[in-house]
C-alpha cells in the first residue's frame, strides 16, 4: 500500500517505521527539512518537503496517487484540513490524529461528518488505558479479544507470591484454560517452556477465558485489592484533562499538580471537581503534604519521560499504592520494570498500533503491543485457502516464538493443546515475538484487504 504520512514528529516517525517494516511504501511529507533529514537518516522512504495542508503539496503526483494518507503534524487543524482535502482528491482513505479536548468534546464533531476515515486521539486513548489500569476490579491488567470471550493478563511477580515465584512453568497449579505465553525480565521478552523458572520480578503474560483469569487474580490478590478512591495526577496536559475528567465522573478523588498558573486556571474551569495545585511536582515536601502516603494511585503525565519515571519512582516510595507514567521514548520502557514502577503508558504506541490495525483491515480484528513493540498479540482470521487448516497446531510448522493461545470457533473460545486442529473461519488469538505484523499474517495465510 502506498502511503503518505503528513507530519515527521516523533509519531510520524514511530508510525513510519512500523508501516515500512511492514513492507509499505511510505512517502513523509513535511516543511522542517531538519525532521526530514532525521527520517531520511533512519528510514529508506521517500521524503517531500512542503506544508501538507495546501493543495500544491496533496495535489503532488507523488501523494495524489497514494492510498492513504495519514496527518499527524501537531496542528489539529492542518490534520483536518489535509485530511479532507485528500479526500476530495481522491485519495482512498485519510486518517487524522486530532488532539484538543474541544474537539474531542464535540458531539457535532465525528469522522462522518468530517467525511474522514479514522480520528486518533493518543492522549485520550492514553486515558482511557489508565483508567482502566486503576480501576479494574482485578490486580492485574487484562486485555480483551475475542469480543470478551479470552483476555490477556500480565501479572507481576513478587518474592512473596508463592503461585509462581521460584517454581518452572510445568509445576504451576494454573487453573484450566490458562497459557502462559510470555514473560518479560529485566526488560527483555522470553517465551517460556515447561523448564523455564519464573523468577521476582518477572511480570507473566497468560491467555486465557475469563472465568479462569478471574479465578488466578483471585489467588494473586489475597485481599491485596483495594477500590481505587484517590489519584495524584503530575501534570496538566491534555491526557491529564482527559484523565480527570473519567475519574472525576467515576467519582474518584482527583487532585492535578501543575507549575503552570495560567494552565491550572483553565483546568480549574474546566475540572470543577477536581482540585488543582499550582506546584512543582517533584517537591518533596509538596507530595507529603498532598497526601501521597494515603494516595491510591500516582500517575505521572508530564511532557518529559525522565520526570515521570522518577517521579513515579519516588512516589512508590512514598507510599502510592499504584504508580503508572507515562513514556514516549521506546527505549525507556524496558527501564519501568527495573525501577518498580507499576505499568507505563505510551500515546505514541497506542496510536501506532490503532493505526496498523486500520491500515491492515481484512481479517486483522485487533492489535495489541507488548514492551513497545518488541511482541505483539494479534487477533487474526484464518481464510479457507490457509495452508494450516485441518492441521493439528504441533504439526502446522509455526515457528517457537510464535504461539496460538487461544481459537475462537462458533462463539466459544478454546485454550488449545498441541493436538487441537485449525478450522477455516476460525479466530486465532496469536502470540508472536521478534516477527513483523505481515510476516505473521503469511505464517497463517492471512491477508490484509
Amino acid at each position: 500500500m502506498k502511503i503518505t504520512i503528513i507530519g515527521a514528529g516523533k509519531v510520524g516517525l514511530e508510525t513510519a517505521r512500523r508501516l515500512y517494516e511492514e513492507g509499505h511504501d511510505i512517502l513523509v511529507v513535511d516543511k522542517d527539512e531538519s525532521k526530514l533529514a532525521k527520517v531520511e537518516e533512519q528510514l529508506d522512504v521517500m521524503i517531500l518537503r512542503g506544508n501538507g495542508a495546501t493543495a500544491q503539496v496533496l495535489k503532488d503526483p507523488q501523494v495524489v496517487d497514494s492510498d492513504l494518507l495519514l496527518a499527524v503534524t501537531n496542528s489539529d487543524e492542518v490534520n483536518i484540513i489535509a485530511g479532507i482535502t485528500a479526500k476530495r482528491l481522491g485519495i482512498g482513505k485519510s486518517i487524522v490524529r486530532v488532539r484538543d479536548p474541544h474537539y474531542a468534546q464535540d458531539s457535532s464533531f465525528s469522522r462522518e461528518d468530517l467525511g474522514l476515515d479514522l480520528i486518533i486521539n493518543p492522549e485520550f486513548a492514553a486515558a482511557r488505558e489508565i483508567v482502566r489500569m486503576l480501576t479494574m476490579a482485578l490486580p492485574v491488567h487484562t486485555e480483551p479479544f475475542g469480543d470478551g470471550k479470552v483476555q490477556m493478563a500480565d501479572i507481576p511477580v513478587d518474592e512473596g507470591m508463592s503461585l509462581f515465584a521460584n517454581k518452572k512453568i510445568k509445576d504451576l497449579n494454573m487453573p484450566p484454560s490458562c497459557l502462559i505465553v510470555a514473560i518479560s525480565r529485566r526488560g527483555d521478552m522470553i517465551v517460556p517452556g515447561g523448564m523455564d523458572t519464573i523468577l521476582p520480578g518477572d511480570t507473566l503474560y497468560i491467555l486465557g477465558l475469563p472465568s479462569s483469569i478471574d479465578i488466578l487474580a483471585a489467588k494473586v490478590k489475597k485481599g491485596k485489592h483495594r477500590k481505587m478512591q484517590s489519584v495524584m495526577i503530575l501534570g496538566g496536559g491534555r491526557l491529564a484533562f482527559y484523565l480527570a475528567d473519567k475519574l472525576c465522573s467515576l467519582g474518584v478523588s482527583v487532585k492535578i499538580i501543575e507549575q503552570n498558573y495560567a494552565r491550572c486556571q483553565e483546568l480549574a474551569e474546566r475540572l470543577p471537581d477536581a482540585l488543582i495545585l499550582n506546584g512543582d511536582g517533584t517537591d518533596v515536601e509538596l507530595l507529603k503534604r498532598e497526601g501521597i502516603k494515603e494516595t491510591d494511585g500516582f500517575v505521572a503525565v508530564t511532557g518529559l519521560d525522565e520526570e515521570n519515571l522518577l517521579i513515579s519512582l519516588l512516589a512508590k516510595q512514598m507510599g502510592a499504592k499504584m504508580v503508572i507514567a507515562k513514556v514516549s521514548r521506546a527505549s525507556y520502557a524496558p527501564i519501568v520494570e527495573t525501577l518498580g514502577v507499576d505499568a507505563a503508558v505510551s500515546p505514541r504506541l497506542i496510536t501506532a498500533s490503532e493505526i496498523v490495525r486500520f491500515i491492515q483491515g481484512g481479517r486483522l480484528l485487533s492489535l495489541f503491543l507488548l514492551l513497545n513493540g518488541k511482541a505483539e498479540v494479534a487477533e487474526l482470521i484464518i481464510p479457507p485457502s490457509s495452508r494450516i487448516i485441518g492441521k493439528p497446531l504441533a504439526k502446522c510448522g509455526l515457528p517457537k516464538n510464535v504461539i496460538i493461545g487461544a481459537i475462537l470457533r462458533n462463539g466459544q473460545a478454546i485454550i488449545p493443546q498441541g493436538t487441537e486442529k485449525i478450522y477455516a473461519e476460525d479466530r486465532l488469538v496469536v502470540f508472536a515475538m521478534g516477527y513483523k505484523l505481515s510476516t505473521i499474517e503469511k505464517l497463517f495465510d492471512v491477508g490484509g484487504k
